[in-house]
């Protein structure tokens, strides 16, 4: 992995273990304030329900029963099914570990749906991040169509945020879990794509290699 490389993994940790630390001593606890109190601000019966059935999209079930899916299509089985696959399962994976090490309970507010368990960083954020983060990078590394690209990559950011999103305004997550799943999950699904795409490198250079010598 080259140097430039690198920093697309590092800086969102760095970011992230800088968001970390302000969370302990509470230096974003004013503007996580202000964040819910903007998502909430309109708050109706009808954006209730939209807000839950978008948090539902971000569903962990949902999302491995997709990375499970693109195993069974045998266009998307070699060049995406395992590097999202692994993305998804190891951002699910740290994500338990990161709760149980910062051990932040969850906010003290209206919450419209039950949930469970630690709050930073967000599960929903993280894990979505991870999905489509790496699912932006296999589409501008296979699809040709410029503007299919760019409006794929689009609603998968959008779809990103809007599950971040509803976490704040359903009351299960501060904005700093949110942003925290965020860095992380992009972080991790950055080094997986590295890795995986090293990992193809060398395998079409090695049959060129050995043609060489002989």
């Amino acid at each position: 992995m080259n140097r430039r490389r690198i920093w697309f993994v590092l800086v969102p940790v760095i970011l992230f273990a800088m968001l970390a630390i302000c969370i302990q001593v509470a230096i974003v606890t004013r503007f996580e304030g202000w964040a819910y109190g903007e998502a909430v601000e309109d708050m109706s019966p009808n954006l209730t329900l939209a807000m839950k059935g978008i948090t539902h999209l971000g569903d962990s079930v949902l999302i491995f029963v997709f990375s499970l899916v693109l195993f069974l299509i045998p266009k998307a089985r070699k060049g995406m099914a395992f590097p999202v696959s692994m993305a998804v399962i190891s951002s699910a994976v740290l994500n338990i570990i990161l709760k149980h090490i910062f051990a932040r309970s969850r906010p003290d507010i209206l919450q419209l749906i039950s949930e469970t368990g630690y709050s930073f960083p967000s599960g929903h954020a993280m894990n979505n991040a991870a999905l489509y983060t790496m699912l932006i990078l296999l589409i501008w590394r296979h699809v040709k169509n410029m503007p299919l690209k760019i409006i794929l990559s689009i609603i998968f950011v959008a779809l990103t945020a809007l599950i971040g999103y509803s976490r704040v305004y359903l009351g299960v997550h501060y904005a700093g879990d949110v942003v925290g799943g965020w860095l992380f999950g992009f972080a991790l699904s950055m080094l997986v794509y590295f890795i995986w795409d090293k990992r193809l490198s060398d395998k079409s250079i090695k049959p060129y290699l050995s043609k060489e010598r002989n």
